[in-house]
């Protein structure tokens, strides 16, 4: 079972970025091309400093649209999470 879901979406010049969080340790990574050379990213460094500033929980931004039932049953499976974010979730820009 993978253990990593996704928590944030960026755009940024060199593409789309994705960080995500071991669910169980809390370890942040991000797909960007210098987080794994360097073990560290703004992408990374911004979800972490938000998730410092609220009491060590991320929160995650997502439209309306997406109806409370959808965020349940996605907020269970990493797949769906990811693709709730996709679809619903604020694409930041850095």
């Amino acid at each position: 079972m993978d253990n990593w879901q996704v928590v944030q979406l960026f755009l940024s010049d060199t593409g789309v970025h994705e960080v995500e969080m071991h669910l169980s340790s809390e370890k942040l990574r991000c797909s960007c091309p210098g987080f794994p050379s360097r073990s560290a990213c703004k992408h990374v460094k911004f979800v972490q400093t938000k998730k410092n500033r609220n009491g060590g929980i991320y929160p995650i931004d997502v439209s309306n649209r997406a109806s409370k039932m959808d965020t349940a049953i996605a907020s269970k499976d990493p797949k769906l999470f990811r693709e709730l974010l996709i679809n619903h979730g604020k694409i930041e820009v850095l």
